[in-house]
């Protein structure tokens, strides 16, 4: 009996008899493993001849490696990486937050694309991003920071537009459009450390400062909505972005608490229903004053209202602000109260300090910012607390003598 089996393991030809009793012959394929199901995949070809039926088998071979190992959908081609790299973020914004959305956007449209959004995809390789990515790297380190701002066009985060590109062009290898991603064998360079940026918050006596410039504002509806606002930040250290989206159904008056969830989307009035981490999603208690002004300025909103919905905390007469137009407002008072501008994270900032410096336990102050790691709550508060250092090698001395 012959052996049908020909030099190639991947496929099996047999001689077969047709009804109308033609001899053909007809193989039996192995593809390989789909490289998005997993799955092992097998065909058949079919021809009046051995050698017709190896190059059909053979074809189907190629076809497959060339498809990028799949059977999932055909090779789809692009003009450049441009056309390449806007077909991968109208998938992307499927699977993120507004906020990523935004980041991606401005990193495809200020570095990507004019960079190498012309290339073809078979003209980019290693060297040619190695170069792009030391010029960026090289930006980053001579940038000039002003106001804690880096020049346009000058981020020190190369090392995530790196990342960009390379999920840009797996994606492209998923589509079949290349066969291998030259981003993965590029070596980012680091970034040169450069004076650590100030943490802007209040000391002791600008924080009364300012409190009494907000106590001394004349009676209006507007000056008692951004003096609850700005009281409640100082008082629990949310966000700006997850105050703003507040409704009153977050705040349980009986238990004193706020339930954190969502968060507003910059440059627009949108929520975004989930928030900025896993860990932003917390409960913080709250004290018995910060209780006091926010059910003081829930009766002045509702002043007149027949029937209440449940609106947004900070909104008055169904009209809430965006992040732009509290950020501008802030500004102007902080100028009035003639403190320092630290910014509405700047209040975040005092909340944890105040923490830090009143010996409450770091962990519950990671749990009222809503970091995702006790480091980064440490790696950023702890040198606040540096006048308890003496404090701590005296009553280490105390412990020595009562030994």
């Amino acid at each position: 009996m012959p052996d049908n089996r020909t030099g190639d393991t991947n496929m099996n030809i047999k001689e077969i008899t047709k009804k109308d009793g033609t001899i053909a012959y007809r193989a039996s394929i192995y593809l390989g493993v789909d490289s998005l199901t997993g799955k092992q995949v097998r065909t058949t070809a079919t021809a009046k001849t051995r050698k017709q039926c190896e190059i059909k088998a053979n074809q189907a071979i190629n076809k497959f490696n060339k498809n990028g190992c799949t059977v999932a959908r055909e090779k789809v081609v692009f003009k450049d990486f441009e056309e390449l790299a806007l077909s991968w973020f109208e998938s992307y914004k499927l699977t993120v937050k507004e906020n990523s959305i935004r980041v991606a956007e401005n990193f495809l449209n200020v570095y990507l694309l004019p960079s190498i959004g012309s290339y073809k995809l078979d003209r980019i390789n290693t060297v040619l991003l190695q170069g792009i990515i030391n010029k960026w790297a090289r930006n980053a380190n001579t940038a000039t920071i002003i106001n804690g701002r880096r020049e346009k066009g000058k981020c020190k985060d190369y090392k995530l537009l790196l990342n960009f590109i390379t999920r840009i062009l797996d994606y492209g290898i998923q589509l079949g459009a290349i066969d291998s991603n030259p981003a993965k064998q590029v070596i980012p360079p680091k970034l040169k450390a450069r004076t650590s940026q100030k943490i802007k918050y209040f000391d002791n006596g600008e924080l009364k400062k300012f409190l009494k410039y907000l106590d001394n504002l004349e009676t209006t509806a507007e000056n008692q909505r951004i003096a609850t606002l700005y009281k409640l930040l100082l008082a629990t250290g949310l966000r700006v972005g997850e105050a703003l989206a507040l409704n009153w159904s977050d705040i349980d008056f009986k238990d004193n608490y706020i339930n954190v969830s969502k968060t507003i989307v910059q440059k627009s009035r949108s929520i975004q229903n989930t928030p900025k981490t896993k860990e932003s999603g917390r409960v913080i208690f709250l004290d018995d004053s910060t209780v006091h002004i926010l059910k003081e300025w829930k009766r002045t909103q509702q002043k007149g209202v027949i029937s209440f919905h449940d609106e947004l905390v900070f909104s008055y007469n169904k009209i809430s602000r965006t992040y732009a137009c509290e950020r501008e407002k802030l500004i102007q008072h902080f100028k009035k109260a003639s403190v320092p501008n630290i910014g509405f994270h700047g209040f975040r900032h005092t909340h944890a300090s105040l923490l830090m410096n009143n010996d409450v336990n770091p962990k519950e102050i990671q749990h009222r910012l809503g970091h995702s790691d006790y480091g980064v709550t440490m790696n950023t508060y702890s040198h606040l607390a540096k006048h308890k250092e003496k404090d701590t090698a005296e009553k280490f001395g105390n412990i020595l003598k009562a030994l």
